[in-house]
């Protein structure tokens, strides 16, 4: 194939991978800053004797589902489906130590 034709063809592609890069990047920019500021409200709430279960919920639900995209991407790494397991099994227990302080069991 020609580079004229290689430059054609890349022309007409909807997607643009600079766009993509940069879309990529601030999602993990921006959960990094929630993570950031979900971090320090754990330690007032731990400061102040209150519980930081439902903090530590989201946060677990947020890496089970980064973990278990990467192995559905890339399957060779079982690193990513332990680590997907793991935090859901932390998400579960913490929607019972929710539930269990609000009465419900």
């Amino acid at each position: 194939m020609k580079k004229e034709d290689i430059l054609k063809k890349a022309q007409q592609e909807k997607t643009d991978e600079r766009e993509e890069e940069i879309n990529t990047k601030a999602f993990r920019i921006g959960w990094m800053g929630v993570s950031v500021v979900m971090l320090l409200l754990i330690f007032l709430r731990a400061t102040f004797n209150e519980t930081a279960t439902d903090l530590v919920v989201v946060l677990l639900a947020q890496s089970a589902a980064v973990s278990f995209y990467q192995y559905f991407e890339i399957r060779d790494k079982k690193l990513y489906l332990i680590s997907g397991i793991m935090a859901s099994i932390g998400v579960i227990l913490g929607f019972a130590s929710l539930l269990s302080s609000y009465g419900v069991y």
